[in-house]
């Protein structure tokens, strides 16, 4: 359930900074249901016409164990550029937990990613700094800002930060690299990588998973130890659920930490890290099949240097 001694905790920072933080700026509450479980579940809401009017997304999140709802995510975004450039438009998202009943009552983080309005490689290849995705976790709320302020909110409270490393953004290998808060700078503290293929009809089929490892000083992969963590991209679990994939953009992860010396605030940033997943790689709308000068299914997708690709069937006139 909802952890109890949510209600007896005080919103002290020293509190928070006892689970390990190097610059502790999360409160007491949120280091408290961030740091007492280990399993999540992700569930994206399903949008009635999303497909034809592209609408903000909205996420709960789950203790997996007990399915009690934790978290609320919703997303702010400008209404053009998320009509016309989604999945890669700017986005904030606002992380709100939910008490028993499901009622949001506090700001848990609220995550930004600049878009292509502003950056307008963002999506392809990426070959150089500005073509690269990048994203900012903050403590708390960031009070009166709208959608298209992504990218220039002030980063005093920021606890982490993810972005596909430059060039190349991991060959063929999904990378996100990811950034904990230090006392004078951020460190690359841990990268996330996936699979070539995914996507498409394989989605049906197959679960993807992505692993998180620590990296060392010099920025290469800590390969003598396992992933730190999971995040999952679940398959349907039946025909109902693999209809809602095809015809919406609803998905469902699963989030495992394996080590128990995760602090909350990389755990926040663990979950900032899972959701821009989601926006690159499996928010592309009818994704499975569709019809351009022919009827295609599309297998699934093949990741290349930031960049997907398509592996379609298609029938011609």
């Amino acid at each position: 359930p909802f952890p109890s001694s949510i209600a007896r905790l005080t919103c002290t920072q020293a509190t928070a900074g006892t689970m390990g933080d190097a610059v502790p700026l999360i409160d007491a509450q949120t280091a408290n249901i961030l740091g007492s479980i280990n399993k999540f579940t992700v569930q994206q809401h399903v949008k009635v016409f999303d497909n034809c009017i592209e609408q903000p997304n909205t996420y709960t999140i789950y203790n997996l164990e007990t399915n009690q709802a934790l978290i609320r995510v919703q997303e702010r975004s400008e209404c053009c550029p998320r009509i016309c450039c989604a999945p890669h438009h700017s986005i904030i998202l606002e992380f709100n937990a939910l008490d028993p009943a499901g009622n949001e009552m506090f700001p848990v983080i609220t995550m930004e990613r600049e878009g292509c309005c502003s950056k307008p490689c963002t999506g392809g290849l990426v070959c150089i700094d500005c073509c690269a995705q990048e994203s900012f976790v903050h403590a708390g709320a960031v009070p009166g800002v709208e959608g298209g302020q992504a990218g220039k909110l002030p980063k005093d409270r920021v606890i982490g930060r993810m972005k596909q490393p430059v060039p190349f953004a991991g060959g063929l290998t999904p990378t996100i690299q990811i950034m904990d808060r230090a006392l004078t700078t951020d460190e690359h503290w841990a990268s996330l990588t996936g699979p070539t293929l995914f996507g498409g009809c394989s989605e049906n089929c197959c679960n993807v998973p992505f692993g998180v490892k620590r990296v060392n000083k010099d920025g290469s992969v800590a390969v003598d130890v396992g992933n730190i963590a999971t995040i999952t991209k679940l398959k349907p679990k039946s025909l109902t659920g693999a209809i809602r994939e095809m015809l919406t953009d609803s998905d469902m992860f699963q989030f495992e930490v394996h080590d128990p010396s995760v602090t909350p605030q990389q755990r926040a940033t663990l979950l900032g890290t899972l959701l821009l997943a989601d926006y690159m790689f499996f928010e592309r709308d009818i994704d499975q099949c569709g019809y351009d000068g022919g009827c295609y299914i599309n297998l699934c997708n093949c990741y290349c240097c930031g960049a997907l690709y398509p592996c379609q069937l298609k029938l011609e006139k």
